[in-house]
């Protein structure tokens, strides 16, 4: 698809980069497979919208979860760090039912949670969604400036027609908006728009919020010269195409 916008400053450091015989990860820049980082992130704007134009932009299906998940006694709660290993739980489980891995251990978060905390309070919150006692799901959000992210979430595979993971959401947003964020950051999703592959599911459960896709610039590599070094990199990407 075609931009709807594009930033003049981020063109002209990728033709800067490309000029120093810099390449996106990835080869062509059209795969992410060598992108740690995403490079399609999905945003909701939230400046100068009121909450009821927020909800408004939520689309039909969005609405009704919600109501749904209210509607069933789903509760919505900030947790703190000693939730985290059943956030960890959870993120196993979600891992393992929709094949992907972070590759991120427990104390990974709980070194992360303490440490964002400490720069400035609430900056990483944890987001629970509980339903009949049980947490269904667990997000984690973070905070810095004006712009709010979701960065992890979690959830378990049974009771999901209660919908924790929209109420947990909504939530999220109405909380950023309440801070004053510009944006709220749902972070990566998927380049491919065929509703055949795996990965679009995501992409359409975000575009529910009535946010939009943004390309940022990536992830870039320039292999040193030197043929050890370039035999070096060729070796590491065999690698990384075979993990």
């Amino acid at each position: 698809m075609l931009a709807s916008e594009v930033d003049p400053l981020g063109t002209a450091v990728a033709e800067r980069l490309r000029a120093r015989g810099w390449h996106r990860c990835g080869g062509d820049g059209t795969a992410e497979d060598g992108d740690a980082q995403p490079r399609h992130v999905f945003q909701v704007p939230l400046a100068g919208r009121t909450a009821e134009e927020l909800w408004s932009g939520l689309n039909q299906e969005w609405r009704r979860n919600v109501r749904r998940a209210r509607k069933e006694g789903v509760e919505v709660v900030v947790g703190s760090a000693a939730e985290l290993p059943e956030f960890y739980r959870l993120l196993g489980l979600t891992e393992r039912r929709d094949g992907f891995r972070l590759g991120r251990s427990l104390a990974y978060y709980e070194r992360q949670y303490a440490a964002l905390n400490a720069e400035e309070p609430g900056r990483m919150k944890l987001y629970l969604a509980r339903h009949r006692g049980e947490i269904l799901a667990a997000h984690t959000m973070i905070t810095v400036g004006r712009k709010v992210w979701y960065q992890t979430g979690a959830s378990a595979g049974h009771r999901r027609e209660v919908r924790p993971s929209n109420a947990l959401q909504w939530r999220m947003l109405r909380d950023a908006h309440a801070l004053g964020a510009d944006v709220y950051d749902m972070r990566g999703v998927p380049s491919t728009l065929d509703p055949a592959e795996r990965a679009y599911g995501l992409l359409r459960w975000k575009l529910g919020t009535g946010g939009q896709v943004v390309e940022t610039l990536g992830e870039w590599e320039r292999p040193l010269g030197g043929t050890a070094n370039q035999t070096l990199y060729r070796a590491f990407q065999a690698y990384l195409s075979r993990r």
